[in-house]
């Protein structure tokens, strides 16, 4: 498989770029740093190259995801463009131990007894902050625990850099909080951070994209599947139409990034 290409602001932000794309730690990445290429840019940015044989895999048990498993389409698809990205656009440090492969934002917690909402909110806050650190960002964050996942709002001077290339940045700290979490808990939590209302104005966007896309199923017949998505993008799709009587959704590909396909019932 050929190499592949990450960027970022620093060395650290294209390592995260690239862990959240393979789904591994930032330790399992290896790379070489490429020459940066001049050219007409306001910022200049570190570029890595990444031979995907080479990402350590040993730790990770395959991918188990809270989607049903992907099934061949025999009918005609055609590809739907998600609407552009207004705003600066959108999913990695040391990690204890190796949680199951599940994305976090759809994960099931694990068995386990509760721990208090103080110590896991203390792991949350110590993890965070170790992330941060490698990202080199200067922000903080507030953190609150509810009954379905984390909640991470991200502020300070440094919070547009995490919006930055649809999200690069934000979305590898999503990826990856849980997955650092976990070597203390036992157990992935899953956790939703956002910076700006970034994630909010997104997620709105996907269930637009979602109902337009299939009011077109209806009216013409046939499948029609959306771009690559990360899980947590794919599982908002599920979400907007799994009570609609007349189409259903599912999950194409293999890996972290799929396609999810709508279609008549």
């Amino acid at each position: 498989m050929n190499s592949m290409f990450f960027s970022g602001e620093t060395e650290s932000r294209a390592i995260l770029a690239a862990a959240n794309h393979f789904g591994v730690s930032p330790e399992q990445i290896v790379f070489d740093r490429v020459e940066k290429r001049h050219g007409f840019v306001k910022h200049r940015r570190v570029v890595i190259r990444v031979d995907p044989a080479s990402v350590d895999r040993s730790a990770e048990g395959g991918a188990v995801e809270n989607e049903s498993p992907a099934e061949v389409v025999t009918d005609p698809v055609v590809e739907a463009a998600a609407p552009a990205v207004d705003e600066p656009a959108p999913e990695p440090a040391p990690e204890p131990a190796s949680p199951p492969e599940q994305d976090a934002t759809e994960a099931v917690e694990a068995e386990a007894p509760e721990q208090a909402s103080e110590e896991v909110l203390s792991i949350a806050h110590a993890a965070l902050e170790q992330l941060l650190e490698l990202a080199d960002l200067e922000v903080s964050a507030e953190i609150v625990l509810t009954d379905e996942r984390l909640e991470v709002e991200i502020e300070g001077v440094d919070e547009e850099l995490l919006v930055e290339d649809e999200g690069q940045v934000l979305l590898a700290l999503q990826h990856l909080l849980p997955r650092v979490m976990y070597g203390q808990l036992g157990r992935i939590i899953p956790c939703r951070l956002d910076s700006g209302g970034y994630q909010r104005k997104k997620e709105e966007r996907l269930r637009g994209l979602a109902r337009r896309v299939a009011e077109e199923v209806v009216s013409r017949g046939g499948t029609r599947t959306l771009r690559p998505m990360n899980p947590a993008d794919r599982r908002i799709v599920h979400l907007t139409l799994a009570d609609d009587p007349d189409v259903e959704t599912e999950s194409q590909g293999n890996g972290y990034f799929k396609r999810v396909s709508i279609r008549l019932l």
